[in-house]
């Protein structure tokens, strides 16, 4: 009878207990302050695309992919010319000038002692192009090598992006789940304390023996224990999702 009696004043308490801590949290969602007890935290920081997008933006991984991708770039450029090295021009022109000399016939076939000259110039230009034949085979192996580094390069970004999109998924599922367990940490709390305080007077009423005391104690003493973790997994996962998303969402400054 005393012990039915315990659990119906339990009952109204837990009752009471949870009508005030919703009204409360009504009162601070006004001010805009968050109780991860009564409020859901996925209604206070963006969506998981959005968080997802955030990532990769703010990712130093994908940072560094993007990096290499302009450098492998640049290396299929340089394939394409380092044939040049190995490439050349010669060019040259002379230049010449001649005198002749002439003598004038007359009409009997003697040579007439008049001579005269002639002056002949002119110039010659020649152009010669040298490069290894090796070279020119191997061109467009080089070329194909600097593309595949450049795929290469892609992949790597696409692997990092989803290695981050891994990451954004569990830690967001993983902060949802904290806040759920926190909750159920807090109702157990509550009322573990209710039954402690309830067995404390009926101890003094030599209602239940001293073993169900300690029994009640210890259960109590686990379940503030309990709260107080799982308060603190819900407040790191919180901060590592601020971490890998890269951006402050400025909902908890702390949990009280």
């Amino acid at each position: 009878m005393g012990k039915g009696i315990g659990y119906n004043i339990i009952g109204t308490l837990l009752i009471c207990l949870a009508i005030t801590s919703i009204a409360q949290g009504q009162t601070r969602d006004t001010v805009f302050i968050f109780n991860p007890i009564v409020d859901d935290i996925t209604l206070r920081i963006p969506p998981l695309n959005d968080l997802i997008d955030s990532a990769i933006v703010h990712s130093p991984n994908v940072a560094a992919a993007d990096a290499e991708i302009y450098m492998r770039k640049y290396g299929i450029k340089s394939a394409q010319r380092d044939f040049l090295t190995n490439f050349y021009l010669d060019a040259g022109m002379n230049l010449f000038y001649q005198d002749a000399l002439t003598g004038n016939q007359t009409n009997f076939g003697d040579i007439n002692s008049v001579l005269s000259t002639q002056d002949v110039s002119g110039y010659a230009l020649g152009i010669s192009i040298r490069m290894p034949l090796d070279d020119l085979a191997d061109r467009r192996n080089r070329i194909k090598h600097a593309t595949k580094y450049m795929e290469q390069a892609f992949s790597e970004r696409e692997y990092q992006i989803r290695l981050l999109r891994r990451d954004i998924i569990v830690q967001y599922n993983r902060l949802i789940i904290n806040q759920k367990i926190l909750q159920i940490a807090n109702d157990n709390q509550i009322y573990m304390s209710l039954q402690m305080a309830l067995a404390e007077k009926e101890f003094l009423n030599g209602q239940i023996s001293l073993y169900e005391l300690a029994r009640l104690n210890e259960m109590n003493r686990r379940a503030v224990t309990d709260f107080e973790q799982t308060r603190n997994e819900f407040y790191s996962a919180y901060m590592i999702l601020q971490e890998l998303v890269g951006i402050k969402f400025n909902v908890i400054n702390s949990i009280e």
